[in-house]
C-alpha cells in the first residue's frame, strides 16, 4: 500500500478551507444577528489596526534611536582610528627623518 504525502499547497488549502468554514460556522452560530456581528468585528478589526499602527509607530521610533546611537559609537570609533592612524603617520615620518 502506497502511502500519500501531502506538500505545502495541499497544507494551505485544507488550512484555508478549514478556516472559511470555522467561519462560516461561527456566523452561523453566533447568538447576535449579522448586522450585529459584522458591526462586532467591524469594530475589532479597527482595533487591530490601531494596534498594529502604534505597534509599527514604536518600532519605527526604536529604530531611529538605535540608529542614533549607532551612528554615535561609528562616530568615536572613526575618531579614535584617525588619531590613531595620525599616531602612526607622525611616527612614521619621525623615522623617515632619523633615516635621513
Amino acid at each position: 500500500m502506497k502511502v500519500k504525502h501531502f506538500g505545502a499547497a495541499e497544507f494551505g488549502v485544507g488550512l484555508l478551507s478549514g478556516a472559511l468554514l470555522g467561519v462560516a460556522v461561527g456566523v452561523m452560530m453566533a447568538p447576535s444577528s449579522g448586522i450585529e456581528t459584522r458591526m462586532r468585528i467591524s469594530r475589532c478589526a479597527n482595533g487591530l489596526i490601531y494596534s498594529a499602527a502604534d505597534l509599527f509607530e514604536q518600532a519605527k521610533s526604536s529604530i531611529d534611536i538605535a540608529a542614533l546611537q549607532l551612528e554615535k559609537v561609528v562616530g568615536l570609533q572613526e575618531r579614535s582610528l584617525r588619531r590613531r592612524l595620525n599616531s602612526i603617520k607622525a611616527q612614521l615620518e619621525e623615522f623617515h627623518l632619523n633615516e635621513a
